[in-house]
């Protein structure tokens, strides 16, 4: 509401501002003219520079001008390059929103890292809103994007990334919380994409390529730039995306004769089916044979923990070591039906 008031009284200012330069030019042109008006020929002179102008006024206002602003408007600026501190500078003076949609993000790494995470938290306390969207390191378009920038290891990247804001949000304030949110989609972005009020650049995505070697720069008000945050938002609002305290852990109650625990686990999702990861934590429960599993928030579901034949544990764990990365072997079951 703040910033709408700022344009307001901007565009209020802007209209006195050319009232009053028309107005000016109005009494000049008549102490110009006014000793001259009894010369032979005035009236006529006159008629023809006024027709003269109004037409070239009107050109200028019905071709001219909307020429030039559906050209600006739809400007594209071609980079080879993305240059993050740029991005940086940019969220730095923001006032209104960034958002950003990418398989990972070179603003996460090591050379950017911190005055992106600085830029930020100055964002925040000027009420800029944030909306970020990765891949889940897990998912077959992290592993095909994977396969493409080989050797890059994009699923590491594309880890640490999500683990270095899980890292960020926990370290901010709660009030700053509701305007940093952070999903994590199964299915990769059409092409990089960030925004920072109005502007936006974009990347094609190609094989041996990371997309920010090549970028369009345009205006977000633009017909390029309107399809862009137009996929962006459908993403955005779409269904399977989860916030990212989700994507990394599973809140469940398990129930034995006489004795119910919470647990907060990992997991890894594979045909619909949800793996959890009961070592160490919930060992002691998982494998009783009266055990039962629910969620908290849904009392009414059932299940029990499963295990798999060998070649489907195999599978399983690569995908839960693409989402956690290597350490101690992990113990995974299968919520299943009773």
């Amino acid at each position: 509401m703040a910033r709408r008031g700022r344009l307001s009284d901007s565009r209020y200012r802007l209209s006195y501002l050319y009232a009053a330069i028309g107005a000016l030019l109005l009494v000049t042109a008549f102490v110009l003219l006014y000793p001259v008006r009894h010369t032979a020929g005035f009236a006529d002179e006159l008629r023809i520079s006024i027709g003269a102008n109004l037409i070239d006024l009107t050109l200028a206002v019905l071709v001219l001008q909307p020429l030039v602003l559906y050209l600006s408007r739809n400007a594209v600026r071609r980079r080879n390059r993305l240059d993050y501190r740029d991005v940086i500078g940019r969220i730095e003076t923001a006032d209104d929103r960034v958002d950003l949609w990418k398989h990972w993000t070179g603003l996460l790494e090591g050379p950017h890292e911190a005055r992106f995470t600085e830029a930020v938290r100055g964002a925040l306390d000027r009420g800029v809103r944030f909306r970020i969207m990765l891949t889940d390191p897990s998912s077959p378009d992290a592993a095909e994007r994977a396969r493409q920038v080989a050797p890059t290891d994009a699923i590491a990247a594309i880890r640490q990334n999500i683990e270095r804001l899980d890292r960020f949000i926990t370290s901010l304030p709660t009030r700053h919380h509701p305007g940093f949110e952070v999903r994590i989609s199964a299915t990769g972005p059409a092409h990089a994409f960030y925004r920072v009020d109005d502007w936006l650049s974009y990347g094609i995505f190609r094989d041996r390529r990371v997309s920010e070697s090549s970028q369009r720069e345009v205006r977000v008000r633009g017909d390029l730039g309107e399809l862009a945050l137009e996929a962006f938002e459908n993403r955005w609002n779409g269904v399977g995306l989860q916030n990212i305290t989700d994507h990394y852990r599973m809140r469940l109650r398990v129930t034995v004769p006489n004795d119910t625990a919470e647990y907060e686990l990992r997991y890894v999702t594979h045909d619909g089916e949800h793996w959890v990861n009961v070592n160490p934590a919930a060992l002691p429960h998982a494998f009783h044979p009266d055990h039962r599993v629910s969620a908290p928030d849904d009392g009414a579901a059932r299940w029990i923990l499963a295990t798999a034949a060998p070649e489907t544990l195999d599978r399983i764990t690569t995908l839960y070591a693409a989402k956690y990365g290597p350490g101690e072997g992990p113990v995974l079951l299968r919520l299943t039906a009773p």
